[in-house]
């Protein structure tokens, strides 16, 4: 019997399935419908998983969404209403948008697959965030679980505590418009970038900057209170417009060339202010949750805790024990949520526990119908295909990786990646600048083995364990200096991803590596800025094309790209 979760309508839809005995299968429907951060009702993850699980009525458990649907279309309408007037072109906006989206869940769910009433349950937002934190963990019971996220059923940060007994408790809870997640996706829009795409951006141009703004943004939001000064943003009037003329008469017109020099130092120097501010934010919240709570292992979710520049940062100043942020804290990992909440409402007396970070389907899987053939060649160099890939790497060749299941977050850890040597600084820099098309001010990732991390990198012990799904950074020795400084960002960071599993592709590449000199790869995610990554055989073939990328290491060998 399998319990599903999803996640849909607002931000990266996505559908997890899982029988809760070794099969589960987690998919985005950006994967299918080739638009990035597709938010649409996931009926093509449905169809994939219909026809791979032949699901019907008879072996499906529970379909959990993973929030109360009119719930979160009434808060956010009744703040709106108390200023009918000033708040018309939002009011009509909300309106328009009653008859769509996730009111009508049941009706889109009912089209795919003829299901009874009874087993559809809904979850709450930042309940489904806190469970799918809790799927990463062990000892439940020891930790505090924070959401903290733009806003969802009116919420904008939580505190959870969860007992022996599997009883969830809510301690404490704060709500719109009184948001830092809408703060920094203000702020993102103001610097010209996209809302819930260009937070990264903002996090990585930050270092690049002195905070010399705190003090105006602290007048836009208080750290302590966790409450905004409404007069600076328009996110609660209009459905285009995140910010005010008030924001703009203390930081400009927006909109400038970011890479003119002179708009460059500005705009680095807003968003080092904001960073700091999410940063003395998130330490009073968790601070908070730590005295409400008694406990000093945090566990850390919602779209906020994407920005592991602040998980950095706050392992340092000794607030927590430990912290964990799992692999897909933004809404698509709420799918994962979703199916536990399922699980847990049937159960009653435990919580579903994921320690794999790849859940997607396996490849083979994916590209059933194509034939690797039409597009790949094979490459027999020597008769062993590991050795072949680190020879090209080696050579200053950049390779692209597809193999085993899809990674659950929204980075590539290995088996959708493109990599390249960290040492052959002339491809770090192609691959950043000419294949990737990412900002100079964007950092590269380092990928590693776990033995080799201590040689090149110090890391606040609380945080180690984030390390295997890229979800902080870490600081960089005189060591990656000496032989990696190409891919050291400005402020002498590196967002560090290691290596456990002895039978993984990505370990045997880099154990390989290092027999030859280098034990480091640069790790991107496999795909063009603003494509989601890839997912069958063709995105492959089209993505290496467009990338001028000539090898891709697959599960059974080196292949290169045919000319058709």
């Amino acid at each position: 019997m399998y319990y599903i979760g999803i996640s849909a309508y607002y931000h990266e839809s996505s559908v997890f399935l899982t029988d809760n005995k070794g099969t589960d299968c987690f998919v985005k429907e950006e994967s299918f419908s080739r638009i990035k951060g597709d938010k649409n009702f996931p009926q093509r993850c449905l169809k994939f998983l219909i026809k791979k699980f032949d699901l019907k009525n008879e072996n499906i458990k529970s379909i959990c969404f993973y929030e109360k649907p009119f719930k979160s279309w009434w808060e956010i309408f009744y703040y709106s209403i108390k200023n009918p007037l000033q708040n018309k072109d939002f009011l009509i906006h909300h309106l328009k948008n009653f008859n769509k989206g996730s009111i009508f869940f049941y009706t889109d769910i009912n089209k795919l697959i003829d299901i009874s009433r009874s087993k559809i349950v809904y979850s709450s937002h930042h309940l489904s965030h806190c469970l799918y934190g809790m799927s990463v963990i062990k000892d439940v019971s020891d930790y505090v679980y924070i959401t903290c996220d733009g806003v969802g059923e009116g919420e904008t940060m939580s505190i959870y505590t969860i007992d022996d007994d599997y009883k969830i408790k809510k301690i404490w809870t704060n709500f719109y418009p009184n948001s830092i997640g809408l703060l920094y996706s203000t702020i993102t829009d103001y610097l010209g970038f996209e809302i819930n795409e260009g937070e990264f951006k903002v996090m990585s141009l930050s270092s690049f900057g002195k905070p010399i703004y705190e003090k105006e943004l602290k007048k836009m939001f208080d750290i302590n209170n966790f409450t905004i000064n409404m007069d600076y943003f328009e996110f609660h009037k209009s459905p285009s417009k995140s910010f005010s003329k008030k924001l703009c008469e203390v930081f400009g017109e927006p909109y400038l060339n970011i890479n003119e020099e002179a708009n460059f130092n500005k705009y680095a120097d807003i968003a080092s202010s904001t960073q700091l501010i999410l940063e003395h934010t998130m330490k009073n919240l968790i601070q908070k949750a730590i005295h409400l709570s008694g406990k000093r292992k945090v566990v850390l979710t919602g779209g906020v805790a994407l920005n592991c520049k602040m998980i950095h940062s706050l392992s340092k100043q000794s607030i927590f024990e430990e912290m964990i942020v799992p692999p897909s804290p933004g809404d698509s990992g709420s799918a994962i949520g979703a199916a536990n909440f399922a699980f847990l409402e049937k159960s009653k007396n435990k919580t579903l526990n994921f320690s794999n970070i790849f859940l997607g389907p396996k490849k083979n899987f994916i590209n059933k119908k194509e034939n690797k053939d039409n597009f790949f060649s094979k490459i027999n160099i020597t008769n062993d295909f590991i050795i072949d890939a680190v020879t090209k790497l080696i050579n200053g060749e950049i390779i692209a990786s597809y193999y085993g299941s899809n990674e659950v977050g929204p980075r590539s850890l290995g088996n959708t990646s493109i990599f390249c040597d960290a040492k052959n600084k002339e491809s770090v820099i192609n691959l950043n600048l000419n294949l990737k098309k990412r900002g100079h001010f964007q950092p590269l990732a380092p990928i590693l083995l776990e033995e080799d991390f201590e040689k090149y990198f110090s890391i606040n012990k609380s945080i180690v364990k984030n390390l295997e799904w890229m979800g902080t950074l870490c600081d960089a020795k005189q060591e990656l200096y000496n032989r990696y400084s190409s891919i050291i960002h400005i402020d002498g960071t590196c967002r560090t991803q290691i290596i456990k599993d002895e039978n993984s592709l990505t370990y045997k590449v880099l154990k390989n590596l290092k027999e030859n000199g280098s034990d480091i790869l640069v790790n991107t995610s496999f795909n063009i800025s603003k494509d989601p990554v890839v997912f069958d055989l063709y995105d492959v073939f089209v993505n290496m094309k467009r990338m001028n990328i000539k090898f891709v290491l697959m599960d059974d060998g080196l292949y290169q790209t045919k000319d058709i």
